[in-house]
C-alpha cells in the first residue's frame, strides 16, 4: 500500500512518540508512576501520539486494525490505566506502522521490539594455575 505524503509525515511523528512511550516503559512502573515529571512525560507523549493518529487518514487506520486506534483515542484517566496503555499501544503502534516507511532514512534508526536482542558471547574461562607456596 501506498502511503501519501502527508500519511508519512504524521507517521513519523506518531513512531517518534510511540519510541518515547515504548522506552518509557522499559523503566520499572513503579519508578516512573512515583515520579511526577515521568508521568508527565509519559502523559505528553501519549498525547502527542493521539493527536498524530487523529491526524492519519481514516483509510490508513481501517486497513491497519493491529492497532488499537479507539484505545489510543482515549484520555486515560488514571496513572495506572495511563500505564497499562503506555505498555501496550508503544510497541503495538512500533510493530504494526513501523513496516510502513521501511524505505525511508528517516524511519532506518527506529526502535524495533519485534527484533530478537543479540545475545553477547560468553567469556571463556580458562583455568588459571595454582598459586605457588613458599617451600621452606
Amino acid at each position: 500500500m501506498a502511503v501519501s505524503a502527508r500519511d508519512k509525515k504524521t507517521l513519523l511523528t506518531l513512531l517518534e512518540q510511540a519510541q518515547l512511550v515504548y522506552l518509557i516503559t522499559r523503566l520499572p512502573k513503579k519508578q516512573v508512576l512515583d515520579d511526577p515529571k515521568d508521568v508527565g512525560r509519559l502523559e505528553g507523549a501519549l498525547a502527542a501520539m493521539r493527536a498524530a493518529a487523529h491526524d492519519l487518514s481514516a483509510s490508513l487506520r481501517e486497513t491497519h486494525t493491529g492497532v488499537q486506534w479507539y484505545e489510543l483515542a482515549e484520555n486515560p484517566d488514571s496513572p495506572d490505566l495511563l500505564w497499562r496503555r503506555a505498555k501496550r499501544l508503544g510497541p503495538q503502534v512500533l510493530r504494526q506502522l513501523r513496516p510502513l516507511l521501511a524505505g525511508e532514512a528517516e524511519a532506518a534508526f527506529m526502535l524495533d521490539p519485534t527484533a530478537e536482542a543479540t545475545a553477547k558471547p560468553k567469556a571463556v574461562k580458562t583455568a588459571t594455575p595454582r598459586s605457588r607456596t613458599k617451600r621452606k
